[in-house]
């Protein structure tokens, strides 16, 4: 019988700076949900670091990842990334593990109004994690 498991998002993380070396996950400035704008005609600089857990049978197959930015209306305000992995099998993996694949993305862009907002993250078009914030006009 085949498993339905299919890929989850364990962690969002918004932070100042974000990167990814050796599969280790490095920050700086993170794990905020309100951001203080001084200038909005000055650009933004945030990071955002994902988890993103496959089982075994969702290794060795495409994968699309994307993450948008809504207002608290639910209104699409921006995709911050869009891309695509895939997770393989390394040979020392045992049968029926789930492995974690790290993400990091920065940005740098006009920042939103001030107001409540959400990162939404998806897999393969499902939206897998939701995480809330506040861009507050300093």
């Amino acid at each position: 019988m085949a498993s339905t498991e299919s890929s989850e998002i364990d962690f969002v993380i918004l932070a100042d700076f974000v990167e990814v070396i050796g599969g280790k996950l490095y920050l700086m400035g993170g794990a905020w949900d309100r951001i203080n704008v001084r200038d909005a005609a000055q650009p933004l600089r945030f990071g955002v670091a994902l988890g993103v857990l496959v089982p075994w049978n969702g290794t060795n197959q495409n994968h699309s990842l994307t993450a948008a930015i809504q207002d608290a209306d639910g209104n699409q305000q921006g995709m911050l990334m869009e891309s695509t992995f895939v997770a393989g099998r390394p040979p020392e993996l045992r049968p029926g593990s789930t492995q974690r694949v790290l993400v990091a993305v920065n940005t740098l862009a006009a920042p939103p109004p001030a107001g409540e907002y959400s990162l939404v993250a998806s897999i393969d078009g499902q939206e897998r994690r939701r995480v809330n914030f506040t861009v507050v006009q300093a």
